[in-house]
């Protein structure tokens, strides 16, 4: 039995959450053949609500780039941030006048005036809006585990070099920007699963596409990366399959003889 990791998007599923035939036919037959299947997303868990996605019979849910797994429903691992921590973060963030999500397991905080400048910003406002608390004047509230900013025009490197000692940032091109605390990543979340599971790391895989899943290429036995996935990401695979509408997952799983 091996354990089989999987990023969400430009992963499992598209721009539009188009998840390819393909793709969920490969998650039955691992699923057939007897491994277990997991997310492995930088998303929070708020944001991984998708029925169908949920549908495809995961065994568990690793989130918030490594700071919360959840395995079968149950909860085994969260990385709260301390609201003092939370309170600075914010603090520089907003002095440096860069619009943030803080994500938390059930809630997003966002300011709508803040957050509404950019054209993500606003989209998360419209899909999210149920799961949507304000930062400012809710410390009360506060519940997270990491950030995501929006670096388009902003001095993000000021912001970096002064969180540098509680956070390490993945940085999306020049769009966006994750904080993610020290310790964490996607790869700590797979070795505690491993660990919790009585699991040898020779016997896990992961497939992904971007810059949050550098760490856990380069920790799996076999890190796979999508056609479609960027350069750098494609620098750390042991193997690069075909784009996610071109058969990728499947293909690839049919290659090492998973399905």
């Amino acid at each position: 039995m091996s354990l089989i990791f999987f990023d969400i998007d430009g992963t499992l599923w598209d721009r539009e959450n188009v998840i390819p035939a393909s793709t969920k036919e490969a998650l039955r037959l691992l699923k057939k053949n007897g491994h277990q299947i997991f997310l492995c997303s930088g998303r929070t868990r708020v944001f991984i609500r998708n029925e169908e996605l949920l549908a495809q019979g995961f065994d568990g849910i690793l989130c918030g780039c490594g700071t919360h797994i959840e395995y079968r429903g149950k909860d085994i691992f969260y990385k709260k941030l301390d609201t003092e921590l939370l309170a600075r973060s914010v603090r520089i963030f907003y002095d440096y006048d860069m619009p943030i999500v803080m994500e938390g397991k059930d809630t997003l905080y966002m300011d709508a005036d803040f957050i509404g400048r950019d054209a993500y910003g606003r989209f998360l406002l419209r899909t999210m809006k149920d799961y949507i608390q304000p930062v400012r004047d809710n410390e009360k509230n506060w519940e997270a585990s990491k950030f995501c900013a929006l670096i388009g025009g902003t001095k993000y490197r000021e912001v970096t070099n002064a969180l540098q000692d509680e956070y390490h940032f993945l940085v999306h091109g020049d769009f966006v920007m994750e904080a993610v605390p020290k310790g964490c990543s996607k790869a700590t979340a797979i070795a505690a699963l491993c660990g919790r599971l009585g699991a040898d790391r020779q016997d896990t895989w992961a497939f992904g596409d971007s810059a949050n899943d550098l760490d856990m290429l380069d920790y799996v036995r076999m890190g796979i990366v999508m056609g479609n996935g960027s350069e750098e990401a494609k620098a750390h695979a042991d193997y690069i399959t075909d784009d996610i509408h071109a058969d990728g997952i499947y293909n690839a799983c049919r290659h090492f003889s998973l399905i």
